[in-house]
């Protein structure tokens, strides 16, 4: 039975006017208290109206020029603050990180992903340091990254063929061309090469990243969320999704476990593989469920898999927009890599290539909000008091291009990485592209392997330029966010076979 719109109407009227008299009468707890500045609040929504008109970093960013570099925003019923320097990004991420080291536990997370069962959205506690370790020491570390060279191999000389097959004829559609590798080189990465659940998954996948924004209705008005998530079938959307992945999972794990029954071929594990030989040995203090094993899958892939399509873009975005830097990253490639077998230790000799896609993270961190934490305590910081269960963002998009910091911060200048120094392993708050702390992004390693191969490649190989006789300056670069950053529409460009191969 369907609910009418004109009782859902009355039904969120009813809701509006109870928030409404409860903010009358309900004396704010943090009267006392100094919290960080912030614009103007209405009642029930507070601040939700200075957000609307425009990308939430860049609003964030312009706020920030006003109210200062540590802010506080009231959405809805929810407190939050904004860091938007490296000193405020400082006293969050290193000098208070144990007290904003837990995660809030958004709706579509906790619905889709297991409870919050994953990496990314855990509670800061013995399971997640549990899941950290494992993270550390079995799934992402250097020698397991090393482990799924050959599948990078084989995903990059597809990745030549397809762009070859159009032999320079028809533009590259370069968004669907790097989703579609950062897909493959993930799953197979978790789930092996043959896998028949694969399409499914990533069917699955790409639903759960339409549903799980950084910040939704639902988690605005947590008292109410429930009944919104209800009224706008957001609720029954994700569980929905839930099911289907469920599903899916299982069959993934089925496949693994019937494979190793039969025995055959040694192959190289698999991320799933690993997962269960570590339940099986039962040797973790917090017994591995295979709820958990579930949510890590989902928790890195959906993590990975847009991050690294939206980097991919973006770094071929500004190459063909800054000449030099393309001919100058074009030069290297084929003068370390020209007539050899290519290796990944070849990688290393790649000095512009990597100055290049740091540059690239710098104007275009795939994450310009690094995910929220939420504070287990009252905080003094900066001489203002962050209240418990604040949620708290760092703008990584706005300190990236803080002038206090970068010479020139909108001009696109890889050059400005070629001494080191800066780096983005978490040691260098001024550039925290992956995040810093104890809760950083722990598949920086993986990403970047990827990353370095796929662009030496498509350099190595072809010439690129933007279709329609248009000029560097006329290649939009307009922004879409919806928790990572990416372009708008689709970089499409011509392919040229390269004269030097």
């Amino acid at each position: 039975m369907e609910i009418s719109s004109c009782f859902c109407t009355s039904f969120l009227a009813v809701i509006l006017v109870l928030l409404l008299l409860k903010s009358l009468i309900v004396k704010p707890r943090n009267q006392k208290r100094k919290l960080p500045p912030g614009p103007w609040k209405l009642p029930i929504i507070g601040s939700i109206h200075h957000l609307v008109g425009a990308l939430p970093h860049r609003r964030l960013k312009d706020l920030a020029r006003l109210h200062g570099p540590l802010f506080h925003l009231k959405l809805g019923q929810v407190d939050y603050v904004i860091a938007s320097s490296p000193a405020a990004a400082h006293e969050i991420l290193k000098t208070h990180d144990v007290a904003f080291a837990s995660r809030p536990a958004l709706m579509a997370i906790k619905t889709i992903a297991y409870n919050c069962s994953g990496m990314g959205f855990s509670p800061y506690g013995p399971y997640w340091r549990q899941l950290r370790r494992v993270c550390a020491m079995e799934l992402l570390n250097n020698r397991r990254v090393k482990t799924f060279a050959p599948i990078r191999r084989e995903e990059a000389a597809q990745l030549v063929k397809k762009v070859g097959d159009l032999g320079g004829q028809s533009p590259v559609n370069l968004a669907e061309v790097f989703l579609e590798l950062t897909n493959n080189h993930l799953t197979r990465a978790a789930f092996g090469k043959e896998c028949r659940s694969r399409g499914r998954f990533l069917m699955a996948m790409k639903e759960t990243i339409r549903l799980a924004p950084v910040v939704s209705p639902m988690d605005l008005f947590p008292s109410m969320g429930f009944v919104i998530g209800l009224l706008d079938g957001s609720m029954r959307e994700m569980k929905r999704l839930h099911g289907e992945i469920d599903t899916v999972l299982d069959e993934i794990i089925s496949d693994h476990r019937a494979k190793k029954v039969a025995g055959g071929e040694e192959e190289e594990e698999d991320l799933v593989d690993v997962l269960l030989r570590i339940q099986a040995n039962g040797e973790l203090e917090i017994p591995l469920q295979m709820l958990h094993i579930k949510a890590v899958i989902l928790d890195m892939l959906v993590a990975a898999t847009e991050t690294t399509a939206s980097t991919l873009n973006w770094v071929m975005t500004e190459l063909v927009r800054n000449p030099h830097a393309m001919e100058k990253c074009r030069e290297e490639t084929r003068r370390v890599l020209h007539g050899k077998n290519i290796e990944e230790s070849d990688m290393e000799e790649l000095h512009y290539l990597k100055q290049v896609i740091k540059e690239t993270l710098r104007l275009h961190p795939p994450l310009p909000l690094l995910l929220p934490r939420t504070c287990n305590k009252d905080v003094e910081m900066m001489g203002y008091t962050v209240p418990s269960k604040s949620r708290v963002m760092v703008n990584a998009w706005a300190i990236g291009r803080d002038s206090g910091m970068w010479a020139e911060p909108e001009r696109f200048m890889p050059e400005r990485f070629e001494n080191g120094g800066v780096d983005f392993k978490g040691g260098s708050f001024e550039y925290i592209p992956f995040g810093a702390g104890r809760r950083m992004c722990p598949g920086m390693a993986f990403a970047m392997a990827g990353m370095e191969l796929f662009l030496a490649i498509l350099l190595l190989n072809f010439d690129w330029k933007i279709p329609e006789g248009k000029g560097p300056d006329e290649l939009d670069v307009e922004e879409e966010f919806d928790g990572a950053l990416r372009r708008k529409n689709d970089l499409c460009l011509l392919a040229l076979p390269s004269l030097a191969m």
